[in-house]
């Protein structure tokens, strides 16, 4: 897969959320540890709503030792208020999310 859909990223965001993996989220930008044995940082970036998110890998070893315990934090915030029901309810009059 070359690109990814804006809901897809937000499906991974969410899903990222779900296993405790979402170190920060700031409404534009995930940092996701790709898996919880490994020092990978995938950071997704769909700041802007009408381009295809960007996808980066990172040596994310530092930013975790930095940031321990953040992800519980931003976890649990969007395990409440999951992004996949908040973009669907709120923009599917306005924009279609699947194009994106």
């Amino acid at each position: 897969m070359d690109t990814i859909t804006f809901m897809q990223a937000i499906e991974l965001i969410d899903l990222a959320a779900t296993e405790n993996r979402l170190w920060h989220y700031n409404g534009g930008q995930a940092y996701i540890r790709v898996s919880n044995d490994s020092n990978v940082l995938m950071v997704i970036d769909h700041t802007m709503s009408n381009t295809v998110p960007t996808i980066s890998m990172n040596n994310g070893t530092e930013y975790f030792r930095s940031c321990a315990g953040a992800q519980f934090e931003y976890s649990a915030r969007l395990r409440e208020t999951p992004l996949v029901s908040f973009f669907r309810e709120s923009f599917t009059d306005i924009i279609t999310l699947e194009t994106i």
